[in-house]
């Protein structure tokens, strides 16, 4: 089935009563949000904890209309994105983003921040303990980190960034730490600072994306050294071991703003690293779908960018795009026995050819790349005597079986093919297993078919197959 993760504006953007209200595409999407997935994640929350508290049930509510439990989050203990059954109206409320914003304030001090107490009530004696040792361990003292003989740019740099603390401890250089840290998430000038300072050494005009397009990472090479911009991020992930996917792919969005590679336009309000960070969120998430949709030009070129990197296979589109694919999305819905046989048999006879079997001393087997997606989901074919197989062949991280997709798949098969052969009809949430080998079984005269679960390149998918006796 067919996934597609739309950003916060686009759901904005068919809220009844808003200015920028779009009629054309509320009506697509009511049109598609029973045949096809629409998804969400933890990075739509964070969007809708910066807006007025007073709107916050309505649109989760209208969230949930289309999106109804499908929901990505990143688990960052077990270092896991899970793919859950929640609804909007639930799993917004499992974040007290009150508690992270304080965190983020740059007003508060580390401890503050490390052991918040609830106001009126005192610390239990094991926090007590905790904050008496920490605090001990803050009290250490290190040396100086400021340079006296630096002079000029690299002065001004070293006491922007450097504590200048003359009896410095190990508390005093983490606090200046946090500060800056929390300033850079939640301060719009820290990052345009940072993003001057690189403008300053090389103008961004000689290898900026915007300018030289696929190009960009070749003109950066030939700016800083002999080293591409993926050549310095390649170094960065080599260097810290305990990197996974989410790391890399995060940190690589965040710097192609931070140096210049991408330049939002025009410069939002709330452009400091923690907007930038969240829309490196929808991006990662929206890698476990097949469709991105979204006007956010800055969200669009770096997502496009990382995910070319990182050779993931998610589509962009703008809402326009989104639009223009009417057509192709309600055309794969397949409502006529007689027709689905007939495209069938086209796509067996016109489909590109990705591997052929007699290559490797296997009888008359094929895997075909079909342009027309059965059912908005098969999007390969495999042929060999006496069977073909519909399956679903995905890039990495969307190449997973989500378990509503067992029950879409089930329902239009049912409405197409009729009452299966064990009579079982329309999926049943409470008695069957998305996980069966065999989820629904057809017999004919000349043909039996089989859906369930099979194994793809990779991972796992659903699979129709058809017999032909």
């Amino acid at each position: 089935m067919l996934r597609i993760y739309c950003d916060k504006n686009i759901y904005s953007s068919i809220k009844e009563g808003k200015r920028n209200f779009n009629l054309a595409l509320k009506e697509l999407m009511d049109e598609l949000k029973d045949i096809l997935i629409f998804t969400y994640s933890h990075a739509h929350h964070q969007d809708l904890s910066n807006s007025e508290s007073s709107f916050w049930e309505e649109d989760l509510l209208l969230l949930e209309h289309y999106v109804k439990d499908h929901y990505f989050d990143y688990d960052a203990i077990k270092k896991k994105t899970n793919c859950l059954l929640a609804k909007p109206t639930e799993s917004f409320y499992d974040t007290d983003f009150i508690i992270s914003k304080n965190f983020l304030n740059p007003d508060n001090n580390l401890m503050d921040s490390l052991f918040p107490t609830i106001e009126g009530e005192d610390d239990d004696e094991f926090s007590k303990i905790a904050k008496d040792l920490f605090q001990n361990l803050l009290n250490i003292p290190i040396p100086n980190l400021h340079q006296t003989e630096l002079a000029g740019k690299q002065k001004e740099l070293s006491e922007k960034y450097l504590p200048s603390n003359e009896n410095l401890t190990v508390g005093s250089m983490m606090e200046h730490f946090f500060k800056f840290g929390n300033n850079l998430l939640t301060d719009r000038e820290e990052v345009i600072g940072l993003k001057k300072m690189m403008e300053e050494y090389v103008s961004s005009d000689k290898y900026s994306f915007e300018k030289w397009r696929d190009q960009f990472d070749e003109k950066f090479k030939e700016n800083f050294g002999g080293q591409s911009f993926t050549d310095l991020m390649k170094q960065t992930f080599d260097a810290v071991k305990d990197y996974n996917e989410y790391d890399k792919f995060v940190l690589f969005f965040n710097s192609l703003e931070l140096h210049n590679v991408t330049k939002d336009k025009p410069l939002r309000k709330s452009q400091a690293l923690e907007s930038i960070h969240t829309d490196a969120n929808h991006a990662w998430y929206a890698s476990f779908s097949d469709v991105l949709v979204t006007d956010d030009k800055g969200l669009a070129t770096k997502a496009y960018i990382t995910y070319k990197f990182f050779e993931i296979r998610t589509k962009i589109f703008t809402t326009e795009e989104f639009l223009n694919n009417r057509t192709i999305f309600l055309q794969q819905e397949e409502n006529d026995v007689k027709s689905f046989f007939k495209l069938l048999d086209f796509e067996i006879k016109n489909s590109l050819v990705l591997r052929n079997s007699t290559h490797y001393n296997i009888e008359n087997d094929m895997i075909l790349k079909n342009h027309h997606k059965f059912f908005n989901y098969f999007n390969r074919i495999s042929n060999s005597k006496g069977s073909l197989k519909l399956y679903c062949q995905r890039h990495s991280n969307a190449n997973f079986n989500m378990f509503r997709e067992a029950k879409l798949l089930t329902d239009k098969l049912v409405k197409l093919f009729g009452v299966d052969a064990e009579n079982k009809g329309y999926y049943n949430s409470e008695k069957d297993d998305p996980k069966d080998d065999v989820i629904r079984k057809w017999t004919f005269e000349n043909i039996e078919l089989i859906f369930g679960i099979a194994f793809n390149n990779g991972g796992n998918c659903y699979c129709l197959e058809i017999l032909i006796h």
